[in-house]
């Protein structure tokens, strides 16, 4: 079993915000699955590990999730987040 975490972005159709994760993401190569938090499964997956959100994106690394006030420092993609997405 390899060590790399599965990336998933959780988003909505109409966000600014996850399209600046998602080219984040694609930019520095690193390869991540999209749900949509429209889909009532996607919502019921992340209720299960105790996400309660009410704005997107959702950003899941492995078994960590991280909320948009997580994910953003000043309208970009964070040092640390970044940092977790390369590991």
């Amino acid at each position: 079993m390899s060590d790399v975490h599965e990336i998933i972005v959780y988003s909505l159709e109409v966000c600014p915000n996850c399209e600046i994760l998602k080219q984040y993401l694609q930019d520095n190569a690193i390869p991540y699955m999209e749900r949509s938090l429209e889909d009532p499964e996607a919502l019921t997956d992340l209720r299960m590990n105790g996400v309660f959100v009410m704005e997107a994106p959702v950003l899941q690394v492995g078994e960590r999730y991280f909320t948009s006030q997580e994910i953003f420092e000043k309208g970009a993609v964070s040092a640390s987040i970044a940092e977790v997405c390369r590991r």
